[in-house]
């Protein structure tokens, strides 16, 4: 049952008022389709079912007695041979044990991330240089001496998280520590990040991509929760205002989008044969990175840009038919509509995110859609876990025998079960 939005709604709806460019046919209007339900849409209980697989799977094979936290398994979940300690996959499962911890209360999970913190720091960190090795093995042995800011942007997350949970100083100094490495030697002159640099932080030259400013944002918003200090809400809307001034692009219908790849200097790649394209999942990535942001401060602009990336995100990237989220979009308009378990999961986080800011039934339904998709096509029966992709494209050959590590999945299923609480 659905009630008349009032009247400012209604003239909002008409196109009678705008804010500016920003938000113009952002899905910020919301009021034109609102409900008088709270989230009882949302399947509590199988996001709570497949949550607690996950994480009880991942307790068993991921920790080993060094700290370190294995994340190469195959289908049946028996460990790649020779893998070693990979600084995003070390630091994304410490991410996992907290809310594991934070689900059950079971201390087994906080232990683990406790100790992965103290290999991070042990181990990871570099002595010399600061910021966090690329790759070390289980004994501290460093592989690779590289600094990859994707990496870091997950090294802060982890960090922040723990900080957060056990209150420990700590952890809270390392996280700020690791950001101020960050924001002194990862930066760029345009105000982006640089993928990668060498152990001295010495110049690099490659190209630009969004997704480590993304990850870097989010693990900012988590040392806001974790420390409140000035510092991160301050690192926080520097890189969410250069994405709204520097990388977004608007589209005629209102919507906007964040493309992949870029120059240098931050111009977006312009072709497919010269590497652009627009990562489809990412849209869905950022709307819910940037809904939820306001709630530590930052400007409610963000808020809008959200609902114009969701906008944009449906529109071009969601399956209607099926339901789900396809992989890329190439700057000729072509359409890779391959399915990978992370854009289902990020889909489903945004869709719930802002279906519970403005109670559309339509995000509901595509909620209820992909959850459909999700249960029929991506969850293994067999051998547990989610598999790679979904039916055609594992058909295709190009699904892959290993099984996804967990952070995507524990994200989202984290987020339902929060919005699914009572409102208070």
């Amino acid at each position: 049952m659905f009630k008349k939005p009032n009247p400012l709604v209604r003239l909002i709806c008409a196109g009678l008022f705008c804010f500016g460019g920003l938000i113009g046919a952002s899905f910020l209007l919301s009021g034109c389709e609102v409900s008088t339900n709270d989230n009882r849409f949302i399947v509590e209980q199988w996001h709570k079912q497949d949550l607690e697989a996950h994480l009880a799977r991942w307790l068993a094979v991921a920790p080993t007695p060094s700290g370190l936290m294995l994340g190469s398994f195959d289908r049946r979940w028996q460990a790649v041979p020779t893998q070693g300690g990979d600084l995003t996959t070390h630091s994304r499962l410490i991410f996992t044990m907290v809310k594991g911890y934070e689900h059950s209360g079971d201390k087994r999970y906080l232990e683990v991330a406790v100790r992965g913190a103290e290999f991070l720091l042990d181990r990871f960190h570099d002595p010399q240089y600061g910021g966090f090795f690329s790759r070390v093995e289980g004994d501290g042995k460093v592989v690779n001496a590289g600094k990859n800011t994707y990496g870091h942007a997950f090294a802060l997350l982890a960090l922040a998280h723990v900080a957060r949970v056990t209150k420990d100083e700590k952890f809270r100094a390392a996280a700020l520590s690791a950001w101020g490495d960050i924001n002194s030697h990862l930066r760029d002159s345009s105000g982006g990040f640089r993928p990668d640099a060498p152990r001295d932080f010495g110049p690099s030259s490659s190209l630009r991509n969004q997704n480590p400013v993304m990850h870097m944002f989010e693990a900012l918003l988590a040392l806001i929760d974790a420390t409140g200090d000035p510092r991160a809400l301050a690192g926080a809307q520097s890189v969410g205002n250069f994405v709204l001034y520097k990388l977004l692009e608007g589209q005629p219908d209102g919507g906007a989008c964040i493309p992949e790849w870029y120059d240098e200097h931050w111009k977006a790649l312009p072709t497919k044969d010269k590497g652009g394209y627009i990562d489809l999942g990412h849209q869905f990535e950022w709307s819910h990175l940037l809904a939820t942001s306001e709630s530590r401060g930052l400007p409610a602009l963000y808020g809008a840009a959200a609902d114009r990336l969701l906008s944009y995100g449906i529109k071009l990237g969601y399956d209607d038919i099926e339901g789900g989220v396809f992989n890329r979009l190439y700057p000729d308009g072509s359409i890779d509509r391959n399915k990978y378990w992370w854009q289902q999961a990020e889909g489903l986080h945004a869709l719930l995110v802002a279906a519970s800011r403005s109670q559309r039934r339509d995000l509901w339904r595509r909620y209820e859609q992909t959850l459909e998709l999700v249960k029929e096509q991506f969850i293994d029966e067999m051998n547990g876990g989610w598999k790679l992709a979904a039916k055609r494209t594992c058909e295709s050959g190009r699904c892959g025998a290993e099984q996804p590590e967990p952070y995507h999945m524990v994200a989202m299923h984290s987020a339902a079960l929060e919005l699914s609480k009572p409102l208070r």
